[in-house]
């Protein structure tokens, strides 16, 4: 406490706070007891102390500072619990946006106005039936509650009274909140007004303006909107739920933060994303509020802020919430996703854009099935702050180094037939690299260039070819699936550090003994023009070095006695070619055909002795003894 409030005198009268009431109502409940303004019964009880203009700022209604609940609770008589319950202080471990505010609060960051989207500064709904009171003296005489649950924009209905909480004065249409959105309550002057009536100004056009005479009608009405229906008032009641003590703190925390981001991505692909089940009049609603919107602004994004108006931010919850519990959250997912034609879709990219910069921030705070679906239903967004690269998925469980150069071919036309306009070894190419990104974040250059692809030209293919059709044609969701079935079999098969290979035999070439061997199990040749054994030798290393890590013959590494010399290395790539062409065509060659096999069984050899020792030199007699064994 204060020395200013140190000597503040309780009240001879007070009040009882209303269950689930706010601090701005149970001011203006008290002022009109006492007959004082609420401006002065803020000032006679330490509220205004802390602003420079005397002021009961709309940040009261969110935290209080220790000093503050000491002497409000001493002036009114009331337990210091009871004060804290008057504010946003009880749902910040539950509402992500209350607990943001708080936090902006306590750090002198926000005073007058709350800059979350998704909490009203002040007061914005209310349920008139709730504002009418119980029917006991003390309410009849200041009216019901003005519920601090009502600055949540999550809570749109009333299930007590199933009504739509309303936000406009029945007399002068205005919003109960026009003639002051920076402070504790509107028109905190006006003395007299009765706390369940519109303190709206009858004069003021602009809440800027000198304000005039206070409305002063009731606002307890018979509702002029129909009622929700019963799935929408089952909605509130789960989300009321989640904001009660009963459930678990994380589960609510996650619930809230998923279905504010992904309203917010409703809106942005609105009316994209069909309202399914959603009842005219509330989808009108939603219509209303992104038509105005869109008429007087316009930047090329939509705002992303919670509707004032309860049937359009109902609307907007009851997609949200069933995309959210669908069985299937990624094909869920789908119709949220940008697409590469902005004619047909008539979504800006800024949109999309705009939203990654929230979902980034609050990624985190999302359970794993939701992270997992949107990095990869909506990839655009998976990306960090600095740089803009993608951000690891989480719950892959395959790490970048267990995932091969180029897939097996069979395993790619199982899960990849569908993709029948590219060619096979782009496709085992592509699926590889996108692995490599999902487990390990960053652009697709970089997967690229960590499985060994390092010529710019041979990353073409999937940078602008192919990741550019899979979002035009609509099978990027077909591809993200594919990618997911391939995880599956490599996980379930043996786990293999290809990168460890690649790394231990980067050097490497078959060794002369091992090669002279071999060719003592050859066909005679001598017929055939001679060539060179060490031109050949270093060939068929290629060959051995795709055998044991799963990579492509154009990324097999030169050898580095022959690489500075753009001659010899010229000649080493045509000979490559050549033994692979006819180590690929083996029926008719029977020089190749008894190579291939020999081959074959060196390089599993030579894998089991990277992975058992890390060495990539097989000695000699052991490969003598492996050879002869070989048909």
């Amino acid at each position: 406490m204060t020395d200013a409030t140190a000597g503040l005198p309780p009240f001879g009268l007070s009040l009882d706070p209303l269950q689930g009431e706010s601090l701005a109502g149970f001011v203006l409940r008290l002022a009109h007891r006492l007959h004082v303004s609420p401006n002065e019964l803020a000032r006679q009880t330490g509220l205004t102390e802390q602003d420079r203009l005397g002021r009961a700022r709309a940040s009261l209604s969110t935290w209080l500072r220790p000093s503050e609940v000491s002497s409000f609770a001493l002036t009114t008589r009331l337990d210091p619990r009871e004060v804290r319950a008057m504010t946003l202080e009880p749902f910040a471990s539950r509402y992500p946006p209350a607990a943001r505010s708080i936090a902006d609060v306590r750090a002198g960051r926000v005073y007058s106005m709350h800059t979350d989207r998704w909490l009203f500064p002040t007061t914005a709904r209310y349920c008139p039936h709730c504002l009418a009171g119980d029917g006991s003296d003390i309410q009849h005489a200041h009216g019901g509650p003005w519920q601090i649950i009502w600055r949540l924009s999550v809570v749109f209905a009333c299930p007590l009274h199933k009504v739509f909480l309303e936000h406009r004065c029945p007399h002068c249409h205005k919003p109960i909140n026009f003639s002051s959105r920076t402070q504790l309550v509107p028109r905190p002057a006006a003395t007299g007004v009765h706390p369940a009536h519109c303190r709206s100004s009858l004069t003021q056009d602009v809440p800027t303006t000198r304000p005039g005479a206070p409305c002063g009608a009731p606002l307890a009405h018979d509702p002029r909107h129909h009622q929700p229906g019963p799935a929408l008032l089952e909605l509130q009641r789960k989300i009321l739920g989640l904001l009660g003590p009963g459930r678990p703190k994380r589960q609510a925390q996650q619930y809230f933060t998923e279905l504010i981001l992904l309203a917010g991505l409703v809106m942005i692909s609105w009316p994209r994303i069909q309202p399914v089940g959603t009842t005219r009049p509330v989808a009108a609603a939603v219509d209303r509020h992104l038509a105005i919107h869109d008429g007087v602004d316009s930047r090329p994004y939509r705002s992303t802020a919670a509707p004032v108006d309860a049937l359009a931010c109902a609307a907007l919850l009851q997609v949200t919430d069933r995309i959210l519990t669908a069985d299937d959250l990624r094909e869920a997912l789908s119709p949220l996703a940008p697409e590469e034609n902005r004619t047909r879709s008539g979504i800006a990219p800024t949109r999309h854009l705009i939203w990654d910069n929230v979902f980034k921030k609050q990624r985190s705070a999302c359970s794993e099935r939701f992270q997992q679906a949107a990095d990869t239903i909506v990839p655009t967004f998976r990306r960090t702050g600095k740089g803009g690269l993608r951000l690891p998925s989480t719950g892959v469980g395959l790490q970048p180094e267990h995932i091969p150069a180029c897939l097996p071919h069979d395993l790619a036309e199982r899960h990849l037939g569908f993709l029948s306009d590219t060619t096979p070894k782009m496709r085992r190419r592509a699926a590889a690299v996108f692995l490599v990104q999902r487990a390990r974040g960053g652009g697709l250059d970089k997967a690229a260039q960590f499985l060994g692809i390092n010529p710019e030209n041979k990353r073409l293919g999937y940078t602008q070819l192919l990741n550019r059709r899979l979002r035009t044609s609509g099978m990027a969701r077909d591809f993200e699936q594919a990618l997911d079935a391939i995880t599956a079999e490599l996980l379930a098969g043996p786990v293999i550090d290809y990168q460890h290979r690649r790394e231990a035999l980067a050097t490497w070439t078959l060794e002369p003994e091992n090669w002279q061997h071999m060719l003592t199990r050859l066909p005679d040749t001598s017929h055939r023009k001679p060539l060179s054994d060490d031109r050949r030798r270093l060939a068929v290393s290629s060959y051995i070095w795709t055998r044991v890590t799963e990579g492509e013959p154009d990324f097999a590494p030169c050898p580095p006695h022959i690489a500075p010399d753009p001659a010899l290395r010229a000649v080493w790539t045509r000979e490559r070619h050549n033994v692979f062409h006819w180590l690929g065509t083996t029926d008719h060659q029977p020089y190749y055909g008894t190579l291939k096999p020999l081959l074959e069984d060196h390089a599993e050899h030579l894998a089991k002795a990277v992975d058992r020792t890390g060495s990539s030199t097989l000695p000699v007699p052991a490969a003598r003894k492996t050879l002869a064994s070989s048909p």
